[in-house]
């Protein structure tokens, strides 16, 4: 077996499909708060954290000011509680079956695994529960945690520290995404990526951004057999 090594699991179009649920509310959110209506689009969230999105749009609709802190947590509040029952309902978001087996395999071949997010953690934990997946990971690197990705492998590799007691070095850490923002997140801070394109439209720009490995699918199997077993 190679080294042991810390898997990144990103949540929104790797592990599960939100549907397209959870970017409807925050737009909501965003409009209810704001009084402004706004409607975001893939462009708009894939790849960012909820709060960056949410700060973005503060800045299209001009709404910043002396309370924009405020005013972007009780967006992020309103969004979540939302979050709580139309997510929960809702028959439109699936897991993808190929990162859950990818996650099956790295766990079964003694590797550490954590998720890597942009959602805050009150929303990941909401998406991944209706899956039976939350418990899976004992520990993440979410929205509250830092409001890019570029930032989030090394807090990790940190956090890994504090709850597993183990060390890993940059280059044994393997960020598992679909965005271009995975693959420069990985790069810049000396990690491999696995990076899905789950939209052929957007493969150009994601292998602009070097990943090593750019697959259809985690079911890939000589990308499994060199980087897991």
């Amino acid at each position: 077996m190679t080294s042991k090594q810390l898997f990144l699991f990103d949540i929104d179009g790797t592990l599960i499909s939100p549907g397209g649920v959870s970017r409807r509310l925050l737009s909501i959110a965003i409009s209810k708060e704001t009084g402004k209506p706004i409607d975001l689009g893939y462009n708009d969230v894939a790849g960012f954290t909820d709060r960056s999105i949410t700060r973005n749009s503060l800045v299209k609709l001009g709404s910043e000011g002396s309370n924009h802190e405020a005013l972007l947590n009780t967006i992020l509040d309103s969004y979540s509680e939302s979050m709580k029952i139309e997510f929960t309902k809702s028959n439109l978001p699936f897991v993808y079956d190929d990162c859950v087996s990818m996650l099956d395999e790295v766990e079964s071949a003694g590797h550490a695994t954590c998720l890597l997010t942009g959602n805050i953690k009150s929303v990941a934990k909401i998406k991944l529960e209706k899956f039976g997946l939350w418990d899976r990971f004992k520990f993440g690197i979410f929205a509250d945690d830092a409001e890019e990705k570029l930032s989030m492998p090394r807090l990790a590799r940190e956090k890994a520290w504090d709850v597993l007691a183990e060390s890993f070095r940059l280059e044994n850490m393997v960020l598992v995404g679909d965005t271009v923002q995975d693959a420069e997140a990985a790069n810049e801070n000396g990690c491999k990526s696995v990076i899905v394109c789950r939209k052929p439209e957007k493969r150009e720009i994601i292998q602009s951004a070097n990943p090593t490995y750019l697959v259809n699918s985690l079911m890939d199997q000589p990308m499994r057999e060199t980087l897991i077993s």
